[in-house]
């Protein structure tokens, strides 16, 4: 799929090439390609085109989206992995990529194959069961589950996916099974539910946001409550301390020149304050956190030790 390239203003960008020239050529000078890795039209590839636009004037440059898909994101993480480390290709990678696909399979890269530039969005998920059902609450699932254990099925967009490391969690916190049923996508796990195949799944809150006449959510599963969705309950708010947002950043093959990632970290920052993302964030429900490139980076080894911890502990640890 060809890429889609957001500008800056024409006079602000001959102001930035005449500057370039008198500083011999001063980062960036061509555009910057940020690799997706899914699909056009999916959470992290809107996120990534809302922040693309206004990151691209705070750099002064141009930044073309490129969309390369395929087996769970890991093959748009091999691709930027590998590019040249001059800043001018870096990646918007999620957290299953980067925390538990690394896991479940040898792969090209690791959590250290990177640099960090930024945290460009962490969304709430949510436990969520049809609007009819008779869990209203964690406490009403988890007493049916502990009275008829094995007994509620389970939903997942995928194997080793973020919403199955979740219910590994939940499981292990409230000290229950449950029994998990893959399915390809969010969209057929949905209709199984729908039609009682399942009893339940995890969605991103945009999903939620969507879906509310046929859906309820049970429990976000944050530490906290969020600005965008505060009339919902966490997990921790019954009593079960879970953290398992949907999140993703931008990071840039290991190496790149010093001067390249502050200048991106600093244009990550500002994009991501400016109000056109932020009020797009905010239609979506989707709170916006930004954490700079070391704050991000010790998050991400953070969450790859949580998730091993969890795949491994349920056998599904392949390396």
């Amino acid at each position: 799929m060809r890429g889609s390239r957001y500008s800056v203003p024409a006079l602000a960008g001959a102001l930035v090439l005449a500057l370039g020239v008198a500083g011999a050529q001063a980062f960036p000078d061509k555009p910057v390609t940020i690799i997706v890795p899914f699909k056009a039209g999916g959470g992290t590839d809107i996120t990534t085109r809302t922040l693309a636009g206004p990151m691209a004037q705070a750099l002064g440059g141009d930044i073309v989206v490129k969309n390369t898909a395929g087996a769970g994101g890991t093959i748009g993480a091999a691709e930027t992995a590998r590019a040249k480390a001059d800043g001018y290709t870096i990646g918007m990678m999620p957290v299953g990529p980067m925390t538990t696909q690394p896991h479940l399979r040898k792969l090209p890269y690791a959590p250290d194959s990177f640099d960090y530039i930024c945290q460009a969005y962490s969304a709430p998920s949510s436990l969520v069961v049809r609007k009819d059902s008779k869990f209203n609450n964690l406490a009403d699932m988890i007493a049916f589950a502990k009275a008829n254990p094995g007994k509620l099925n389970y939903g997942i967009q995928a194997v080793g996916s973020i919403p199955h490391v979740a219910g590994l969690g939940l499981a292990e916190a409230a000290g229950i099974d449950f029994q998990f049923i893959p399915f390809k996508g969010s969209a057929p796990t949905f209709k199984a539910m729908l039609d009682g195949t399942v009893d339940m799944f995890v969605a991103h809150i945009s999903f939620l946001t969507k879906n509310g006449d046929q859906v309820k959510s049970i429990a976000m599963l944050m530490d906290h409550r969020v600005d965008t969705a505060k009339d919902l309950p966490t997990a921790k708010d019954q009593g079960i301390d879970l953290n398992f947002p949907i999140w993703g950043g931008l990071v840039a093959p290991k190496g790149i020149p010093a001067d390249a990632r502050a200048k991106l970290e600093k244009a990550c920052e500002a994009g991501m304050k400016s109000a056109a993302f932020s009020e797009r964030m905010a239609q979506l429900r989707m709170p916006v956190t930004y954490l700079g490139g070391d704050d991000f980076k010790a998050f991400v080894m953070s969450e790859f030790a949580k998730n091993e911890k969890l795949l491994r502990k349920a056998g599904l640890k392949k390396n």
